[in-house]
């Protein structure tokens, strides 16, 4: 871990300082102390690392709190280090309980009241964020601050064991595997923290299983024949019919909560095998029919290692749904009322005019559920999904991070006009620490979701729309360029920058609700589509 993001104060200025004035750590500063730790979190997902922030005791973390529960609920690898509070400094007003807020988020919690201790406390966070991929909160007393120490005699930990499936689970999996008539392997966060790809795609192969993925590893089987792409509510409608057709569901280090399993309208109960390094992870939400506790990736190679023993030879996957397939099913839904631009078509632009380097971002947001069926990447690790637990605002210091570890990739942050303005002194940090940056703003000039709740009641929508400044302003303000898109000709002649910061502000049709055209109200949507009608 040699670099950090931090908005700096008087705990952590210090080894920070230090760290910097030597040549060991590389500071990326930021204006929020809740974007250190989105920006940490962009650093984690797109590298497969740990990512690393710090901020100052007290009002610092309590400014960090929201980032860091969106982190804990995505399960990202971090660090958060901050100064000890309450502090035993009578002097200092800026105290609150945060052992007790660390803990109640579900992140992990350790502290180093001496130098002598720190060593064991970084050694054992590391191990935590990486058995599961749980930020965890490293604090450290005042008298830490003070001594002068030359390097720490760190031991790269194993941490807590990912651990490997009982033998007889495994055979019970296998034989639940051979009764089946299509198997799908659905994947999660857990199964690309793993490295597990190659893993689970030879299980596919072999078994003949269709491959899907959660929210959080959208990509992760970019290009493969039997990738039918998302399983959850943001599906297409082409996808769920296949979806629809499965009678077991392999699920790898995915939570499998309501929103992956579709509030039970996605599939025909089928047969259900979870597998997580988390025993009690399993069958949290959805009821599982098989437990298989341990790491995806040495997970799925005992049970190919199991089915090739059983079963020599591969069975055919059931046909797979081919992806123009599933992006004709998503733009054939008439929406909106033509006044602005359809967001898909603005995605479908984009993913013609993006180089094969692409890292994309997302804010939270209703614009978005087409997006992942849309818009490629070559990896999971390239997409990020940043909706948290449904925060908005936290998209842009996720994507500072990712571009601050990939400046290889041109990394494009797609979010709406307010969460862009929840953070918008954020775009300083491209300024600051030299990146490049593509921000492309899906601006209806309204708090959309607000507006609808508004009609609900029957009640005026004024008070929701709040329109944003001049982004062709804003982003010359902080050294970057700006250009506004308005008709489907803009949208055509669209060209990225290859340097530092770009706002792209795209008008959209404020009457167009991304979720109706991934055929979220099941079969009846199928049937309005009469390619795809059954």
């Amino acid at each position: 871990m040699d670099t950090v993001f931090s908005m700096l104060g008087g705990t952590n200025v210090p080894w920070i300082g230090a760290g910097v004035a030597s040549g060991r750590l590389r500071l990326v500063p930021t204006r929020h102390e809740a974007t250190c730790v989105s920006a940490a979190v962009g650093y984690a997902r797109s590298t497969g690392g740990i990512g690393l922030c710090s901020v100052s005791r007290g009002p610092g973390f309590a400014n960090a709190v929201n980032a860091l529960i969106a982190a804990v609920r995505n399960h990202s690898p971090l660090i958060m280090v901050v100064g000890e509070s309450p502090s035993p400094d009578s002097m200092t007003a800026q105290n609150v309980e945060q052992r007790k807020f660390t803990e109640l988020i579900g992140a992990g919690f350790h502290h180093a009241n001496t130098i002598a201790e720190f060593a064991d406390a970084l050694d054992a966070a590391v191990g935590a964020a990486r058995w599961n991929g749980q930020p965890q909160v490293l604090s450290m007393a005042d008298g830490v601050l003070d001594e002068d120490v030359a390097d720490l005699p760190l031991v790269p930990t194993a941490g807590r064991s990912r651990g490997m499936p009982d033998d007889a689970a495994v055979e019970t999996a296998i034989d639940l595997l051979t009764q089946a008539r299509t198997p799908l392997i659905l994947a999660g966060q857990g199964a690309v923290h793993a490295d597990s790809r190659d893993a689970l795609v030879a299980l596919a192969e072999a078994t003949g299983a269709r491959l899907a993925t959660s929210l959080l590893a959208v990509r992760l089987f970019s290009g493969h024949p039997q990738d039918l792409g998302l399983s959850g509510g943001w599906s297409p409608v082409a996808a769920r019919r296949a979806l629809r057709e499965c009678d077991l569901l392999l699920v790898f280090g995915a939570s499998f909560n309501q929103f992956t399993y579709g509030h039970g309208k996605l599939y025909r109960e089928p047969t259900v095998i979870q597998c997580d390094v988390n025993p009690d992870a399993i069958g949290e939400t959805v009821p599982v029919d098989l437990p298989l506790i341990g790491d995806a990736r040495v997970t799925a190679e005992r049970l190919l290692a199991a089915w090739k023993a059983r079963r020599p030879g591969e069975r055919t996957a059931p046909p797979s749904v081919p992806r123009d397939e599933i992006q004709a099913s998503v733009l054939a839904v008439p929406l909106g009322t033509g006044h602005g631009l359809d967001p898909r078509e603005v995605y479908l632009a984009l993913d013609r005019v993006l180089p094969t380097e692409r890292l994309i971002v997302t804010d939270s947001g209703r614009s978005l559920p087409t997006l992942p069926s849309l818009v490629g990447t070559r990896t999971a690790r390239d997409f990020l999904v940043g909706r948290g637990y449904g925060s908005v605002g936290l998209g842009l210091g996720t994507a500072l991070g990712a571009a601050a570890a990939r400046p290889d990739a041109h990394v494009v942050l797609i979010c709406g006009d307010g969460g862009l303005m929840m953070s918008a002194q954020e775009l300083d940090v491209v300024r600051l620490a030299g990146l490049r940056l593509t921000i492309v703003v899906m601006n209806d000039l309204q708090y959309g979701a607000e507006v609808k709740h508004l009609r609900k009641y029957g009640l005026p929508d004024t008070i929701a729309r709040q329109t944003p400044p001049d982004l062709v302003r804003l982003a010359e303000a902080f050294d970057g360029v700006g250009s506004v898109v308005r008709t489907e000709a803009d949208l055509a002649s669209l060209e990225l920058c290859q340097n530092g910061l770009q706002i792209v502000d795209v008008r959209i049709d404020p009457e167009v609700e991304g979720t109706l055209s991934l055929g979220t109200n099941g079969e009846q949507r199928l049937g309005e589509i009469p390619s795809l009608a059954p």
